[in-house]
């Protein structure tokens, strides 16, 4: 066997062609559109989501606000208001408070692990 077999080889037995650089370049440029194409998507979801959660609060907020009306004799606006927002605001915080407690512990776990390979 040659030396060059057992040892490896180092650079590539022919020099890429135009060809191929070209549709490795188009290919990255249909991934790059597919992408972005997915980003705006999720973007738009998100918006979606919110909007959604805003609605449930409003709709929850004047259950809320027609309960307590009858209830206690509270008027229905200022209580309605007061309302969807704590059920909009405490349940968002809560979630905020949590997405950003997991990225810490995920940034703690990558820095242990990139300690412990160094």
């Amino acid at each position: 066997m040659s030396r060059r077999r057992t040892q490896g080889r180092s650079k590539p037995r022919s020099k890429p062609s135009a060809k191929l650089n070209r549709a490795d370049r188009e290919a990255a440029e249909r991934a790059h559109e597919v992408t972005q194409r997915a980003i705006r998507r999720l973007d738009l979801l998100e918006w979606v989501v919110w909007g959604a959660g805003a609605l449930m609060a409003m709709a929850a907020g004047a259950g809320v606000a027609w309960v307590m009306g009858a209830a206690v004799g509270w008027s229905f606006r200022p209580t309605w208001i007061v309302a969807s927002m704590l059920l909009f605001v405490i349940p968002g915080a809560a979630a905020i408070i949590q997405i950003r407690k997991d990225e810490r512990a995920d940034s703690t776990r990558q820095k242990n692990r990139t300690s412990d390979d160094g």
